[in-house]
Formats: C-alpha cells, sequence, structure tokens
C-alpha cells in the first residue's frame, strides 16, 4: 500500500505546520536551565523553567520547542502543579520506520518526512514589533504543549497587555511575581545528533574529553540541547547550571591508584536488602589514564558571568557552576565542559597605560583552550586584545561584562559567535614562528570579536536585514586590519576582494533576498560576507564627500550606543536596513536611495567601458561612458559550485535583477603634463541610459613638455643635473627607476619603448587618467588609454589601487618585451607593496615566449638570485649562485621568494619547463638552510615541492598514455627528464616522510606530497596508485590529512570504483566529527559534480576501435566525439542539463544507490547532512513511486487442557483440577475467506422531463425502392482486396432459418450507410463473421471510388459479455418492412475457403455485407417498388464531419461495403453532391482466404 503510507507520512507533515499561528500569545520573561553533563552515556539531563507573561486573558495553552529529547510528561509543572503535556519529538522522523523498505529512490519520501523541521518556511515576524502588534514569540517547531489549566482552574486575567509587559521586563530579577506563570520541564537527551558534540569520549579517541554547543545561523539547534523557545526575537535573561563531574578521572568512573583499593561507600540514602545483589563495578575504559590525567579539574566556559561554584552535596565527585547573563537568545546560549586551561589575556597583553586611558571601556578578555596548547593560544590571540581596544573608543563599550575565546576540537566553522564568548577551531592556532596564517587568522578571531556587537548584542530586525549586520561585522574588522597591517593592505585588499565581487556576482540574489536563503549552505554567507562590506564601504565613500559628515564608523558607533544604554529594549537592539538608511542620511545629508536600489534591491556589478579623447580644440578631454552589464553571459559551472547551483534550483533561488544603469559619483583624476593631478568631480546619472558624455576642461595651457633620456638617466642614478633643461619635467621619485644603467639593460635582457610609440607618447597632452580614483565603484572597467600611460601610472601614482589597475591591464594584455621590462623592475623595487610585487612575478611567465627568447624566465631566475642567493666565485674563477640561508625577517620579501618557484615553474620551452627551470628549482630544495632562521620555512619549503611537480607536468600529453613510460631511453633529453622525474618524487617522499618523525604544522609537508602525486597522476605524468592515498584514509590518522586523501582519490576519478566509493560514503556518514563529515561530503559532490559535468566516467567505458573508411583515412569516434562535445558544452551551462546527464551516467549503477543510502540512513549524521544526502539523491536518481512494506502477522491466543495424565502426581484424595495452557501464535490465514457479495444495482433515479427526442434518420440521394423480395441484388464479379490483416482463416457463415439468397446478374451495390429506425431492428453480427469489406463510392461511368475518410471503428462488446441495459436491436428489412423474429445462430469453424467456387465465395462476402445493412426509405416507409427497376435503395453516407451522437439519439458510422455505389443524389432531385475531400488515408492488409 505505498499511496496510504505516502499520503499517511504527507497528513502527518502537514498536520504539524498547517494552520498555526504566526506568534504564539506569550512571551518569555526568564528562563533557567539545569543541566548535568553525563561523558560515558554521551548524554544530558535537567529541568528547563521558562516565566511566561500571558498577552491575552484565559491563556488555554502554550507550545514549545523541544527536539531530540524525552520529555518525562508526568511530571511538567505549571506552578507547582502537574499538568498532562504533549510531546511529538520531530526528530523521529529522521529515521524510516523499520516495516519501511525504502532505497535511493525513495528520497523524497524521507524529504516529506523531515520537512516540518527545515527552516525555508518558518515565519518571518519583525522583531522591533512585537510589543507594539503584542506578537509575542514565535516558536520553531511548536512540538511540546503544554496546558495552563490543570484540573479546571483559571490563570488570573487582570492587567493584561503591553504596559503589563513592559513592567514584568523591567522587573526580571523578581520572579515571584503574580502574574508570571512558571514552566518547569525535566527532560533527558535521547541520541544526540545536533546542539551537542563530544570530544574524545570514543574508544580509541585519545584526545582530551571535553563537550560544548554547535550553532546554525538559524533557529533549530537550540531546542536540541533543552526545550525552548527556539526564537532569535525572543531575548531574556537567562540563568544556566551545568552539574559536571569534578575531574577527568570522575568523568570516567576512574579513580587515582591510592584510592584504587578502598571500596566505594554504600550510598547513604538507600541501603541493600537481604539477598539483593550488589551492584556491578563501573566500567572502566579499555585505556587506563595516566594519574596526571586523572587529576586533571573540569571546568566550565558558558554564556554570561560565573555567579556562583559549588560540590554537589548529593556526589562529591561532581560540581555544579551557575552563569548569568542578560538579554539573550536561545541560539546564542552557548557552554563547553573540559579540562579546559585559562589565560588573562587583558592582563598579559595590555599596558598599563592603556588601561588607565580606556578606564571603564576597557574590556576584560579570557582565553580557554585544552592542556599543551598555551604558547600557540598567546600568540594568536594576541591581536584579540588591540582590537577590543580598537573597537572601544571608535565603536563604542563592549556590551558585557567579559569576553571569553574558547578553542575546541572538531568544530565545522572555524569559529561560532555567542553571548559574551565565542567557540574557536584549534584549526586556527598557530606557534610564533609560522608566518603565512597569520593574517588570515588573525582577520577572523577579530571578526568573532565584532560579532558580539553586531550579531549577538544587535541583531537583524529580519532575515532580509541580515546582509547588513554581516557587513558591519566585517567593516569594523578590515578598519582595524587597517589599523594593524596599514593603508596598502586595506586597500590592496579591498581592491582584490571587489574584483573578486564582479566575477562571482553572475545570477545571484540580491542582498537583500540573500537573507532568506541563508540555511542552504555555507556558500551563501560566504558571498554575503564578500559583497556587504563592499556595498558598506563604496556608502562610506560616498558619505565622506560630503562636507561635514562622518561616515558610517560614526553611524555605527551611535547605534551601539543607544543599544548598550537600552539594553532591554528590543527596537533599539535590533536593526533594519530602513533604519541604518535614515540615520546614514541624517548624518551625512546623503540619501542613499539610489545606491540602496541598485546595491542591496538589485543584483550584478556594473560593466564600464570608457573611452577617453583629447579635444586640441576646445582644450578639454572628452569621456565617454558606457555600461554593458545589461548583455550578462552565463558562467560555465565549475565543480566547486555544482552544489550551490544544485541547491539554488532546488529551493527556487532566483538570480536577482540587474540595473541597466548604475547611477552615483564618478570621480576623475587627470595627471597632467606639469606633473600636477586634477580632481574632477562628475556623476553618472539616471539621464544617461545610452551613455555618459563628459567633458572636462584641461588646465595646462602650453604645449606638454618632453623628458629627454639624458633627464630621465639623471633621475635614476642621481648624477649631475646641470645638463637638465629648466623647461624639463623631472620625477625624481618615480618609481620602478631600477636597473637603469647600460650593463643592467644588458644583462637582463631590459628593452624600451620604440620610437613610434615615444613619439606619441611626446604627442600627449596628460599622463594618465585615473578613473574612479576615490574607488567609489565595485565594477569590471576597461579603457582605451594605451600602455604607456598604465606605466606613467604605475611609476608615478602612490596609490597601491592605482598600481593593482596598471599590473591588471598588464595581465590582459599580449606577450612583450616592454611589459617583461616593466614587470620585472616592479619586482626588483621594494618601495612596491608586496602584493603588487607579487603580481608582476605572477605575470613574468607569460614573457618565456620563443619570441622573446624566453626572457621572462631568465628574468625570474635572476630576480631571485639578486634577492636570495649569494654570489660565490670559485677558483677557476667561475661564478655559482648558492641559495642563500633563509631570513623570513621581512615579510615582503618573504611573499616575494614564495611567488617565485612558482612563478619559475610555469616557464614553458617547447611544452616543458626548461632544464635550466627544474634544475634551478631542485638547487633550492636541496640546498635550502633554515637553520639561523627565526622562523619556520615549512609553507615554503612545501611551496618548492609544489614548484617542482608544476615543472613535470607538460602542456601536452600523448591520450591514453602515461609520460614516464613514452620517454625515449635513447633520447639524452627524455633520459634526464625521466631521471629529473624520479628525483623529484624521491624528494617528495622524503618529506613525507620525515612528516610522519618530526611533524609539521597541521602535517603541512604531508598533505602536499598527497596533492603533488595526485597532480603527477592526474596529468599522466606516473601511473596511479590508488594505495599512495587509501593507507592515509584509516582512523587514527590527523583529520586533514584524511580529508586531503580522500580529494586526491576523488580528483584522479576513483569515484567509480566501488570499494572507494563505498570506503567514502561509510566515513562521510559515520565519522564522529562533524567537521570530516562536513569536509567529505563537499569532496563527494565535487566527484559527483565531475560526473555531471563529464569530466570523468561513473564507470570504465568500454574503448571503441577505429574504423577505416574506403580511403585508408581512420576517423576516430567522428560523430559521437561532435556529440559529447556539444553534449559537455550545454550541460555546463546550464545545472538542469548537468542534472539530465548525471542520470543518464548512473544509470546501471547499482553500488551507488545502496551506498548513498545506507549513509543516508546513518545514525551519526545529522539534520543538515541528512537534508543535503536526500538532495543529492534527488539530483542522481529517478523517485520510484512505489515501495515495500513488511507487516507483521497478527497474534492470537489458544487454549488446550491439560490431560491428568500429563499433570505432575498428586495426593489421589484432592479434588480433581483442571488445567488449561495458553499458546500465544501467529495468524497466518483469516479466520474464514470473506466473500464481498456483488453490489447491489442502485435504483433508477426517477426520471427527469425532458424535452422529446428527435429522431435523425440519414436520408438517401434518391428515391428509394425496395423489392418486394427483399433480396439485395448481387454484388459484381470483382475480387474484393483484402485490407485488414488477420491471423486465422475467414469463417464461413452460419446457416439461417431465412431463406437462401439465389444470385442474379450483376448490379450495383447498395450504399453502406445506416438509417437507424426506432421500429425495425436486426440482430447483432456474430464475432466469427468475415470481415467487412472497405467501402466504396460509385462515380458517373461506372468507375468506383474508395470512400474518403473511413471512420474509426469503436470498441464493440464481446459477444460473451452480459448486458446492463438494453439497447437498440437490428432487425431486418423484409417485403413488407416488419422485422423478423429472433433466430438462434450457431457459428461452425471453417478452414477450406480455397475449395469453395468463386460465385459462392462472392455470394456469401455479399450476404454478410447485407446482413449489416439496414435499407431506410424516408419519404415512403413500408411501401415496395417494382423489383425489376434494377437499381437498389440509395442510401447517403454521413459526411465526416458530422457531429457525434447526443443524447437520446443514435448515430451510427457507415459500415464498409465491396460493391460499387450508385450516384448519391438528394430525394427532391437536385443534382448530386460531390464526395468530400479525403483527409486522412489508411492503407490496410487483410489475411484471409485467397481469391483464387
Amino acid at each position: 500500500m505505498p499511496g496510504i503510507v505516502e499520503e499517511e507520512a504527507a497528513r502527518e507533515a502537514a498536520a504539524l505546520t498547517a494552520d498555526l499561528p504566526i506568534s504564539e500569545p506569550f512571551s518569555v520573561i526568564k528562563q533557567e536551565v539545569e543541566l548535568e553533563i553525563n561523558f560515558q552515556e554521551k548524554s544530558i539531563s535537567g529541568v528547563s523553567t521558562l516565566y511566561i507573561f500571558a498577552l491575552v486573558d484565559d491563556l488555554e495553552e502554550i507550545t514549545l520547542d523541544a527536539r531530540q529529547t524525552v520529555v518525562d510528561l508526568e511530571n511538567v509543572t505549571v506552578n507547582g502543579v502537574k499538568v498532562p503535556a504533549e510531546h511529538q519529538d520531530l526528530y523521529d522522523n529522521l529515521q524510516a520506520p523499520s516495516q519501511w523498505q525504502l532505497g535511493a529512490g525513495h528520497y523524497h519520501i524521507m524529504q516529506r518526512r523531515i520537512q516540518p523541521l527545515l527552516p525555508d518556511k518558518r515565519p518571518d515576524v519583525p522583531i522591533s514589533d512585537r510589543d507594539k502588534q503584542m506578537l509575542g514569540c514565535v516558536p520553531s517547531d511548536r512540538t511540546l504543549k503544554i496546558p495552563l489549566r490543570p484540573e479546571g482552574s483559571a490563570v488570573k486575567d487582570d492587567m493584561r497587555g503591553g504596559a503589563k509587559l513592559k513592567a514584568a521586563r523591567a522587573d526580571k530579577e523578581n520572579t515571584e511575581d503574580k502574574d508570571l506563570i512558571k514552566v518547569s520541564i525535566p527532560f533527558r537527551s535521547k541520541r544526540i545528533r545536533d546542539g551537542l558534540q563530544f570530544v574524545g569520549v570514543s574508544d580509541g579517541d585519545l584526545r582530551y574529553p571535553h563537550v560544548y554547543t554547535r550553532h546554525s545561523s538559524g533557529p533549530g539547534t537550540a531546542s536540541c540541547i533543552f526545550p525552548c523557545v527556539d526564537d532569535p526575537g525572543s531575548r531574556h535573561p537567562w540563568r544556566v547550571s551545568i552539574k559536571c563531574p569534578r575531574t577527568v578521572g570522575d568523568a570516567f568512573a576512574q579513580p587515582l591508584a591510592t584510592q584504587a583499593a578502598v571500596p566505594a561507600p554504600a550510598p547513604a540514602s538507600r541501603k541493600r536488602k537481604f539477598g539483593e545483589a550488589s551492584p556491578p563495578p563501573p566500567q572502566r575504559p579499555a585505556d587506563p589514564m595516566v594519574e596526571a590525567d586523572k587529576l586533571m579539574e573540569i571546568t566550565v566556559v558558558c554564556s554570561g558571568n560565573l555567579s556562583g561554584e559549588h560540590i554537589d552535596p548529593l556526589d562529591e565527585t561532581k560540581k555544579i557552576m551557575t552563569f548569568e547573563c542578560q538579554n539573550s537568545a536561545a541560539q546564542h546560549i552557548a557552554f563547553a565542559v573540559g579540562p579546559f586551561e585559562h589565560i588573562d589575556l587583558s592582563s598579559e597583553f595590555r599596558t598599563e597605560e592603556a588601561d588607565e586611558k580606556l578606564g571603564a571601556n576597557a574590556a576584560k578578555i579570557h582565553a580557554y583552550f585544552l592542556p599543551g596548547r598555551a604558547g600557540e593560544v598567546r600568540h594568536t590571540c594576541a591581536p584579540i586584545v588591540a582590537a577590543a581596544d580598537y573597537f572601544a573608543p571608535e565603536f563604542g563599550k563592549y556590551p558585557f561584562e567579559s569576553y571569553k575565546v574558547c578553542f575546541v576540537d572538531d568544530m565545522v566553522q572555524d569559529t561560532a559567535a555567542a553571548t559574551s564568548m565565542s567557540l574557536c577551531s584549534t584549526r586556527l592556532l598557530y606557534p610564533e614562528d609560522m608566518i603565512d596564517p597569520e593574517i588570515h587568522v588573525t582577520r577572523k578571531l577579530v571578526h568573532a570579536l565584532a560579532s558580539q556587537y553586531l550579531g549577538v548584542h544587535i541583531v537583524p530586525n529580519q532575515r532580509s536585514d541580515g546582509w547588513l549586520v554581516v557587513g558591519i561585522q566585517w567593516f569594523m574588522t578590515d578598519l582595524f586590519m587597517k589599523n594593524l597591517c596599514g593603508n596598502n593592505w586595506y586597500r590592496f585588499h579591498l581592491k582584490t576582494m571587489a574584483d573578486q565581487l564582479v566575477e562571482v556576482d553572475v545570477n545571484r540574489p540580491s542582498l537583500h533576498d540573500l537573507g532568506d536563503h541563508l540555511h542552504l549552505g555555507d556558500f551563501e554567507l560566504e558571498f554575503m560576507a564578500l559583497k556587504a562590506p563592499m556595498v558598506l564601504f563604496i556608502l562610506d565613500q560616498r558619505m565622506s564627500k560630503i562636507p561635514g559628515s562622518t561616515g558610517v564608523l560614526r553611524v555605527v558607533s551611535g547605534l551601539v550606543s543607544t543599544a548598550n544604554i537600552n539594553n532591554t529594549d528590543p527596537v533599539h537592539t535590533s536593526i533594519s536596513d530602513a533604519e541604518f538608511r535614515r540615520a546614514c542620511e541624517k548624518r551625512s545629508q546623503y540619501r542613499p536611495d539610489e545606491l540602496w536600489d541598485q546595491w542591496v534591491r538589485h543584483a550584478g556589478c556594473p560593466k564600464l567601458s570608457i573611452k577617453q579623447k583629447f579635444n586640441k580644440k576646445n582644450l578639454n578631454v572628452d569621456i565617454i561612458i558606457t555600461q554593458t552589464q545589461g548583455v550578462q553571459k552565463s558562467k560555465p559551472i565549475t565543480k566547486d559550485e555544482f552544489w550551490r547551483e544544485l541547491q539554488e534550483e532546488f529551493h527556487n533561488v532566483y538570480a536577482g535583477e540587474v540595473p541597466k544603469l548604475f547611477t552615483g559619483p564618478f570621480t576623475i583624476r587627470i595627471q597632467e603634463a606639469d606633473g600636477t593631478p586634477y580632481e574632477h568631480y562628475q556623476a553618472i546619472t539616471e539621464k544617461d541610459k545610452t551613455g555618459t558624455n563628459l567633458s572636462i576642461a584641461y588646465n595646462t595651457k602650453y604645449k606638454r613638455l618632453k623628458r629627454t633620456k639624458k633627464a630621465q638617466a639623471a633621475a635614476a642614478t642621481g648624477g649631475d643635473k646641470h645638463d637638465i633643461q629648466d623647461d624639463d619635467v623631472i620625477y625624481f621619485n618615480m618609481l620602478g627607476d631600477v636597473l637603469m644603467t647600460d650593463r643592467d639593460i644588458a644583462n637582463w635582457g631590459l628593452q624600451d619603448w620604440s620610437k613610434e610609440i615615444q613619439t606619441a607618447m611626446d604627442q600627449e597632452s596628460y599622463e594618465w587618467i585615473r578613473f574612479d580614483c576615490n574607488f567609489e565603484w565595485v565594477c569590471e572597467m576597461t579603457t582605451d588609454m594605451p600602455g604607456y600611460m598604465y606605466l606613467a601610472q604605475l611609476q608615478q601614482d602612490r596609490d597601491v589601487v592605482a598600481h593593482q589597475d596598471a599590473m591588471l591591464f598588464f595581465r590582459r594584455g599580449k606577450r612583450h618585451g616592454v611589459a617583461a621590462t616593466i614587470e620585472t623592475r616592479t619586482v626588483m623595487d621594494r618601495r612596491y607593496y608586496s602584493g603588487v610585487r607579487t603580481m608582476a612575478v605572477d605575470d613574468l611567465p607569460k614573457q618565456a615566449d620563443p619570441d622573446l627568447n624566453y626572457i621572462g624566465l631568465a628574468q625570474l631566475i635572476l630576480s631571485f638570485r639578486q634577492f636570495f642567493c649569494d654570489r660565490i666565485v670559485g677558483p677557476a674563477g667561475n661564478v655559482t649562485f648558492p641559495p642563500a640561508p633563509n631570513d623570513f625577517s621581512d615579510k615582503a620579501q618573504y611573499a616575494v621568494q614564495s611567488a617565485l618557484p612558482g612563478a619559475i615553474a610555469r616557464t614553458r620551452e617547447r611544452g616543458r619547463c626548461s632544464r635550466d627551470g627544474r634544475n634551478f628549482l631542485l638547487d633550492l630544495l636541496l640546498f635550502n638552510d633554515n637553520t639561523d632562521n627565526e622562523y619556520s620555512d615549512q609553507f615554503y619549503v612545501s611551496r618548492l615541492l609544489e614548484a617542482l611537480t608544476t615543472s613535470l607536468i607538460p602542456d601536452k600529453i600523448e591520450d591514453g598514455k602515461i609520460l614516464i613510460s613514452t620517454l625515449d631511453a635513447y633520447d639524452e633529453d627524455d633520459v634526464e627528464f625521466k631521471r629529473f622525474i624520479e628525483k623529484t618524487i624521491e624528494e617528495i617522499d622524503k618529506y613525507r616522510r620525515m612528516d610522519e618523525w618530526t611533524g609539521s604544522y597541521q602535517n603541512i609537508w604531508t598533505t602536499t606530497a598527497l596533492h603533488c602525486k595526485m597532480r603527477l597522476m592526474k596529468e599522466r605524468v606516473i601511473p596511479i596508485s590508488a594505495l599512495e592515498f587509501v593507507k592515509y584514509v584509516l582512523d587514527g590518522t590527523l583529520d586533514l590529512v584524511r580529508i586531503k586523501a580522500f580529494e586526491c582519490l576523488v580528483e584522479l576519478g576513483l569515484l567509480s570504483k566501488g570499494p572507494i566509493l563505498k570506503l567514502l560514503l561509510a566515513s562521510m556518514s559515520t565519522d564522529s566529527s562533524p567537521f570530516v563529515r562536513d569536509r567529505l561530503f563537499k569532496i563527494f559532490c565535487r566527484g559527483i559534480a565531475a560526473i555531471a559535468l563529464g569530466e570523468i566516467k561513473a564507470s570504465q567505458p568500454a574503448e571503441s576501435e577505429a574504423v577505416a573508411d574506403e580511403s585508408g583515412l581512420v576517423v576516430e569516434q567522428g560523430d559521437a566525439e561532435i556529440q559529447q562535445r556539444k553534449l559537455d558544452a550545454v550541460r555546463k551551462e546550464d545545472i538542469t542539463h548537468a542534472l539530465v546527464a548525471l542520470k543518464e551516467e548512473l544509470k546501471g549503477n547499482t553500488e551507488l544507490p545502496i551506498a548513498v543510502w545506507k549513509a543516508v540512513e546513518s545514525t551519526a549524521i545529522g539534520l543538515k547532512e541528512k537534508a543535503q544526502l536526500l538532495d543529492l539523491c534527488a539530483a542522481m536518481f529517478e523517485p520510484e513511486p512505489t515501495m515495500l512494506v513488511t507487516l507483521n502477522y497478527p497474534k492470537y491466543w489458544t487454549v488446550s487442557r491439560v490431560e491428568e495424565e500429563d499433570l505432575p502426581l498428586v495426593d489421589p484424595r484432592t479434588k480433581k483440577r483442571c488445567v488449561l495452557r495458553f499458546t500465544q501464535v501467529y495468524r497466518t490465514e483469516p479466520r474464514e475467506r470473506v466473500v464481498f457479495p456483488p453490489p447491489d444495482a442502485p435504483e433508477p433515479p426517477p426520471p427527469e422531463p425532458r424535452p422529446q427526442e428527435i429522431k435523425r434518420i440519414k436520408l438517401s440521394s434518391k428515391a428509394s425502392f425496395s423489392g418486394h423480395s427483399g433480396v439485395p441484388p448481387t454484388p459484381s464479379a470483382t475480387v474484393r482486396q483484402d485490407s485488414i490483416s488477420v491471423t486465422t482463416p475467414r469463417p464461413v457463415i452460419a446457416a439461417s432459418p431465412a431463406p437462401m439468397i439465389t444470385p442474379v446478374a450483376p448490379a450495383p451495390a447498395p450504399s453502406d450507410s445506416i438509417s437507424v429506425q426506432p421500429i425495425a431492428r436486426v440482430s447483432t453480427p456474430m464475432a466469427n463473421s468475415p470481415p467487412p469489406v472497405p467501402p466504396v463510392s460509385s462515380q458517373p461511368g461506372g468507375s468506383a471510388k474508395a470512400v474518403d475518410k473511413r471512420p474509426k471503428q469503436s470498441n464493440k462488446r464481446k459477444s460473451n459479455e452480459s448486458e446492463t441495459q438494453e439497447r437498440p436491436r437490428k432487425m431486418t428489412k423484409t417485403d413488407n418492412g416488419l422485422g423478423v423474429g429472433r433466430h438462434k445462430v450457431v457459428t461452425v469453424p471453417f478452414t477450406a475457403w480455397n475449395r469453395l467456387p468463386d460465385h459462392v465465395k462472392q455470394s456469401i462476402e455479399q450476404e454478410a455485407a447485407d446482413r449489416a445493412t439496414i435499407i431506410a426509405t424516408p419519404a415512403r416507409f413500408g411501401q415496395g417498388v417494382p423489383s425489376g427497376s434494377g437499381t437498389s435503395s440509395a442510401r447517403t453516407t454521413p459526411p465526416a464531419s458530422q457531429p457525434s451522437s447526443s443524447i437520446g439519439v443514435k448515430q451510427r458510422k457507415p459500415l464498409p461495403s465491396s460493391a460499387p455505389h450508385p450516384p448519391s443524389a438528394p430525394a427532391n432531385g437536385a443534382p448530386p453532391q460531390p464526395a468530400p475531400k479525403p483527409k486522412i488515408k489508411l492503407k490496410l492488409k487483410v489475411a484471409g482466404p485467397s481469391a483464387d
């Protein structure tokens, strides 16, 4: 019964969400939670107490949220009185009933079961309007229903309303208020899927045991921990008491060695009864702990302030810690329990002067971490104190009393913000000798601190306002990073983000709509974190141009200060974009309406095409700006974007509308001939729909002055300047003025502009033009400025964004010797920002071209030698350049040093990296010396290994062959290249083995070695070996190494292998770490995306042999390859085609559905993970409409009497006994077979009055004459051609009581039309009668013509079917017009058709046609005509367009006939009408008796 099961599941899911109110008529004033942590059972238990204020009179019931918990319904109390509560745990729907036999095709059934748990349909009630409109709170699930009137008692209903609610909130400490309803809910957890994470508790997990809360961006997670109102808008005070073991030994019931011999005293509360067995001793774990670990004290880190700590009076091995916090939502309550160590960061990293200066604004910052990581925590968290000291005066006082940072294992996200604390992953910790992760990690930790201001203390008013909170968080973070890293880093970082945003903001939703889809995945939040701060930066730039404006910073500061003063008012502790926009307008007098409409309500980024020209006649600079973002091309789908495209397709996330015209201020800076920059403030308005034409006045009124080479050389070398003329313009502080001597130019192969270009340069009236110099637009900008203007901008402009724009121009350009010279001088000039220098390094491999004599490779090697090598002259005068010892004290130089090896490896000479380049890279690795360096070189060595791997990969390899096996053993270059490959692999394995003994930071050498091996195998340099990676996927390996090993296996296309697929899915669904499960799921999605996009095959394809044509040309898969390329192009453009191709690829794969569904049914995964797997099943498999259900046999009891002989012997004097034996058996057959009687025929309804039926008679075209004998004429001797194919021979008509028809001379046959007469009826033709003959119509002149259109024969009732109602019967026509009675017809099979004479067969066929024909004479019914007239009655054939029969009128279709027809004419003598034009012609063939 699959339909019944599906409908029942759908009704259950719909019943939980249908007809629910938007909000509940009550508010939570305060909540107290008492929790007890059990490490051995991985569970929690406790009591949740809520103080409720009713907003309506006579509140009967409240609904709360409780997931994956068992509520003690018998002990739920309201004001101390037990009430009958109801609870339905929706998390039970995560597991299908055991009776259902589901598979991967039944994903839709599970999706319907978990639909009520998903956050996509949650009501969005504004927080600021709840008190005004008395809306109350909005529970997430409403699965716990608690009545407030036990046994008919009533709740006092006086003083309801907003004034009383505000009074209750103002006096939150008075919990005995008579108007508050106290609801106590005892509970305990089930098998924990979400909400909590236990670490170091499972067998084999040797990490320190600890537990912490897990969080999500939306509601639903907090209710997995304790019953509450899981609503982001319900914010109130909390009191959290957590009972936990005192030490690690107590957590696992492992006493100390000194206490092991002393028996534990029996509990004083209960004595063991007589005969009762003693309780079993507590079970010890398989791995006993050392004494030092047993003595580690367990502490609790929780939201709020610690208000009390004491030993449990009932169990001295446990302690209770109590915390209190103000105005927090349930999703922001976090805690962590474990053997954490503590460091007071504020006292260690804040000086006394800073403490006195800040005064009361100084925030107390604490760090909690697992043992052994104190040094890493101090180094990693040092910037947090500086950030707190920066935020306090700039944005306002920290909103809570203290800030706690707790580092735990296995977190999915890097940070999770909660009230007054942040949970951070231990992956962020790094030692003080590491350089590479410092900026990345610092930015994340500072963002976690900024989230306390916006995100925890001030929350979004609605989901659509989430972009504003996220944008302000990162805006505050980047402002501190600017203060820490400098203005160059800040502007370079913003420009990099802007370019990335232009690239990814294609077919994406707007910021306003994005808040409703954050639950789909972290990709939506990452996009919001990229775009939202850029929009606020643009707003800040435009506001700052207004005189007297303070920018966005002052607006945010005002919001924080107001929220700190009114910290319990939901209006001031929530933010909306409308209020923020009004605050910006009030602060700066700038109306950001157009910015809000274009950048917040709409999507996309502008694309500007700018053309400039100097108008010599008017001395103006004419600029034309056109916008081309309206014509956006769809980006091809990549493996990284496949999961996002899939989720947005399934959840109806639509791309935002892109404005055809972006407007706003546009600043243009013209560097004129005298060296003076002139800024011109322009604007692009709505009037410029086709394009913006700007005419800017030129200020220099004389001819542009030349700069001679003499002046340039003097400016570069600082030599004698007396030869410089007064009218020469000299830039002595010009950037890029290195390598200017003739010797340097010769040694480095530098080039200068040609004479033609120099002449054009001299004719220019200005040096360069900076468009949008104030960085007020996030756009893609293309100009027609020549390269020498960008060179002048690179060398003379002081803005790092101008340098970045110039480098982007040269990157887009073609190979050129002058471009190589410019980039080389940029690399060598240390005054440039390191990011600009690395951009030049990354573009130099393009210049290693044979047309340029591979100048790019030489310049890269010379650059490295100049900075990072020693020059040593040997005894024979030979000069060598060994690598100098590492010195990473200059971080800018370290960035260039790390970028150069990768650039050298990307150079190509005849399809491969040159021998000099490869040997140079190998020498860097072999002679690497980090002895005297104060910083670690682990990241640097990893980059050298990656560079060596890149140098081994050629541009092209023969299809299907391994490069190392195709190298010629007799070719010198191939022999050297093969030896180099082996040497490189040996070095990679050496560092991998070193990592197993010494241990690098996060095992970066091992992960790099695996990635290098994967790249070589994927590019077919070496053969694929899965064993290289499988040995690292086992349990016990570091999580990052396991993840990298699985990633390599999937990238190599080994997902099509059954064992690899099963291993990946098993690890993805059973691993105890949610971080590992999350990363493995993303890897699995990449593998599925590769199949959907055609990069790999789901199964190994069979090799097809090439076929040669007649000319001997071999065409290998010509048409098939073209069709495959078309399919690959289409599937990469649209996700719909990709999904169709994916399902087609996976057809016939039997292992994948079984393995995937086993992962879906795992009890270790949570709600989000199960929903993601089900979405992936929907993408891979077709839904199955049926399923198998296992039903248990019913049971019944049988009773039998025990015979006396079977009873034990008893005293014969006792009375007789009757002993009965009851047995429970299964019923496998019904008690009695139920025979359902046929349903009674329904009584006919009373006749309804209706108009008299109109009898329609088909009139013949001529007067009808019927002979008295009633014998139809004999058909002509023409042999009928069979038109319908049959498998049996045509039978003979049985004898009839009517007189036999005597054949007569041939005459025209009657027509085949039928007129239904209500009086005369004929008998129904037999089923075994010969098939009818196709009708023909007679034409004048005796020629026969087929009927224009043969009507389709209707399905007739079989001869053995019963008639349920009376229907008209057919009667034969006689001489006097009366019908004859019924006759029983017997059908006899006849097979000897060939033996009959021709006239007999023709007579039989004619009789069969006549028996199915009714002769109608509408004008003279019942009258006869002379038989000697020689003509039969004329009958007209109904036209093909005749409508179907109406009610009460029986219209019959024409029957086929083999005889010719006379011309049809109307009865009144009118001329005959021509036959209708045939529309459909069918040629049918009859297999029957031959005409012979």
